[in-house]
């Protein structure tokens, strides 16, 4: 039970580790990188300022899919229950046969 509440913290507290992880502000990298200067504009457009407040307001569900039926056979060569029986009835008499050894 000890080893139980041990992992159970443990697991808990790198939940929480992840989650604060990440940067705050996505410019943090270019301004250590590039010694303090200014992000051009055309990079700063090309990131989201506020990623949850960007997902939110995103429309994610794709309407223009295609709806015509798609049909997948997997199993072209079925055989029948009866031709199943036949093939076996053979293959059961041939190896029956005298003289013949598998």
């Amino acid at each position: 039970m000890k080893s139980n509440f041990a992992f159970l913290v443990i697991f808990s507290l790198l939940l929480v580790v992840n989650l604060s992880y990440a940067r705050r502000y996505m410019g943090d990298y270019w301004k250590n990188m590039m010694n303090g200067q200014p992000m051009p504009e055309a990079i700063k457009d090309l990131l989201a300022q506020d990623p949850q407040e960007s997902d939110a307001a995103k429309d994610n569900f794709i309407r223009d899919f295609d709806i015509r039926p798609n049909i997948i056979l997997y199993h072209t060569h079925d055989m029948s229950r009866k031709q199943k029986q036949h093939a076996m009835a053979k293959k059961i008499e041939e190896l029956q046969e005298p003289g013949r050894h598998g």
